[in-house]
């Protein structure tokens, strides 16, 4: 099997190291109770994948980044369609916060940990 470039590791939520193994335990919606449950090492090459204890707590900076650009999108699109009250503004943005929970948190783990984890891609473990 062929390795994975970075940008498809990153979107489907793969290791780092290997880019084969699964981040997250279970898919986003299948089990949405469970939508935060990491796997502790990667399935196919075994790397831990939470390089120390409290690593994670940086990725709340990019969760944070990734909510800021979602309601500045969200206030332009509803700005571009006929400029609502602010109530709508709040509401949508809201609504659709609450709705990208489970991939705001999944996403900032995963590129927190591609970005700053110090896993380096080995070329021999994605055959």
């Amino acid at each position: 099997m062929h390795a994975r470039d970075y940008s498809t590791a990153l979107l489907k939520g793969k290791c780092p190291r290997c880019r084969q193994g699964d981040i997250f335990k279970y898919p986003v919606w299948s089990k949405l109770s469970q939508f935060n449950v990491m796997n502790e090492k990667c399935p196919h090459c075994g790397i831990r994948l939470e390089p120390e204890p409290g690593f994670y707590q940086g990725a709340m900076y990019v969760g944070y980044g990734f909510t800021v650009a979602i309601i500045i999108l969200v206030g332009v699109v509803l700005y571009l369609l006929g400029d609502p009250s602010e109530w709508v503004y709040i509401g949508a943005s809201i609504a659709i916060m609450l709705l990208l929970v489970p991939y705001n948190y999944r996403y900032s783990r995963i590129v927190y940990l591609h970005l700053f984890g110090g896993i380096k891609f080995d070329r021999n473990l994605s055959q």
